[in-house]
């Protein structure tokens, strides 16, 4: 930690909770690399100077970001108060933080989505088990929770409806993610490509027994392996092809939860756009779907979580729209 006598003086007075504190903590040991680099403490820094860093540092929800701020516009603030040397007010100059990482976290629209997975993913044409990638991102896009994915059979998926019927509910299939969709539906073979064949020596492997959507070669993939798969794919884009390098819209940090959730601010924008009211509780009700929430008091009901859930949403929505101009 960066000058830590003045930030653990800083830490002491600013709450008597262990988690605050704590918080408080492992934001200005993340800090220090930056402040290593300036040769100086975060309070003493321009707006120029912050701005970049206080955006990555933060992260881009509304609920995670609340707090990270606060403790940053409270040590600003303290000092100010307290005189350390050099502090100034550059924090509070900053209008708007976290749209450059938000921008490297989600995406704007189908369209988007599927030059991002060119760049991580074969093309759909090679028939290869990375349509099931491709298909594991598709689902997150059109709103469905990560632990159904993999229970989602071929029968669920309708080509001519473009929608995939699955327990009560339906989800989208945008026109980008039709090719993937089929080769998953219909393939029973996926191509095998291996480093030592020749580039001309085509084999084909058996997928796993079974009707699952996103069956792959051999034993049936897990959600935890095709994590690491995507974060692996996502570090070397393999598949960029020379005109896309250096186009940072590209150069995405992508999840589930938050391809997830840029599908349904795209939808949203959609509804808005047709004249529809801008409303996430059911997108709240649906996520709070079997999960517990410590309440705190008699009056925070699961109906305060799904408000507040809901209000989060809306917030950033909007900033969703700013950072891609919409």
């Amino acid at each position: 930690m960066y000058n830590e006598e003045i930030k653990t003086r800083f830490i002491t007075e600013f709450s008597t909770s262990t988690s605050r504190r704590h918080a408080a903590t492992v934001m200005f040991n993340a800090l220090e690399p930056y402040e290593i680099g300036w040769g100086a403490d975060f309070c003493t820094r321009s707006k120029d100077e912050l701005q970049p860093v206080v955006s990555e540092i933060v992260g881009f929800r509304t609920n995670s970001k609340k707090l990270r701020l606060t403790i940053l516009k409270e040590y600003v603030r303290w000092c100010i108060k307290n005189h350390v040397e050099g502090a100034c007010d550059g924090l509070f100059q900053i209008e708007e933080l976290g749209l450059d990482k938000l921008k490297r976290q989600m995406v704007a629209n189908p369209q988007h989505l599927h030059r991002y997975l060119n760049c991580i993913c074969e093309a759909e044409s090679e028939e290869t088990v990375d349509c099931i990638y491709r298909c594991f991102y598709w689902l997150a896009y059109g709103g469905m929770q990560e632990e159904d994915v993999f229970d989602v059979t071929v029968q669920d998926v309708d080509l001519v409806d473009m929608i995939v019927r699955h327990g009560e509910k339906e989800y989208p299939i945008y026109r980008e993610a039709i090719p993937a969709f089929k080769n998953c539906v219909t393939l029973t073979q996926f191509r095998y490509k291996h480093p030592n064949y020749a580039p001309d020596k085509v084999v084909y492997k058996e997928r796993a027994v079974g009707n699952m959507l996103l069956r792959g070669i051999g034993e049936s993939k897990s959600i935890k392996a095709v994590r690491v798969e995507m974060s692996r794919r996502a570090k070397n884009p393999k598949f960029k092809s020379p005109s896309d390098d250096g186009d940072k819209s590209l150069d995405l940090k992508l999840s589930f939860y938050r391809v997830w959730l840029s599908g349904l601010f795209y939808r949203t924008y959609e509804a808005e756009r047709a004249g529809m009211p801008v409303d996430f509780m059911a997108a709240a009700e649906e996520f709070m779907e079997g999960k517990t929430y410590k309440l705190d008091s008699g009056r925070n009901l699961i109906g305060a979580k799904q408000r507040q859930l809901a209000s989060d949403y809306l917030e950033d929505y909007n900033r969703w729209k700013d950072a891609y101009s919409i």
